[in-house]
């Protein structure tokens, strides 16, 4: 899961070097925008994942 969050935290960091709002069309940087809201949300569900897993009995 963590790899995958750094793969969109990756893709949208390339996109958004390579996209400019001046001469780029608005869907590059709604992209970037995706990744980055996908990449949040991995890390959150992995951080409560990790919360649920360390409150469960041994």
């Amino acid at each position: 899961m963590d790899s995958l969050a750094c793969r969109a935290v990756a893709q949208a960091a390339l996109v958004a070097v390579t996209a400019s709002a001046d001469d780029e069309h608005p869907w590059p940087l709604l992209l970037v925008a995706g990744w980055h809201t996908t990449a949040t949300d991995l890390v959150l569900a992995g951080a409560r994942l990790a919360e649920d897993l360390a409150a469960l009995p041994v």
